[in-house]
């Protein structure tokens, strides 16, 4: 059973693996698409957009977790001005 720590950075090497390997696969299949036709390159640069921008949301969404992690750990004890018992 990997621990906590271990699956995070498999999860990061997977991230890591889509963000490379998506776009490399996106400029290709584009190419493509532009030498068939212009319709067909436009259709393909819509799918390409959400199939591209699913890896780099799954990014944003673990810095937005971490970020939000941050700030409740700060939040835990209001600052009123007094000591806490």
């Amino acid at each position: 059973m990997l621990s906590a720590s271990g699956v995070r950075w498999i999860y990061a090497l997977v991230v890591s693996a889509g963000l490379v390997g998506v776009p490399w696969l996106a400029v290709i299949e584009l190419q493509r698409a532009v030498s068939i036709g212009t319709a067909e390159a436009w259709m393909l640069v819509g799918v390409m957009a959400i199939v591209a921008g699913l890896p780099v949301l799954m990014v944003l969404l673990v810095v937005v977790d971490w970020l939000r992690r941050g700030l409740q750990r700060h939040a835990t004890v209001p600052v009123t001005g007094e000591n806490v018992p």
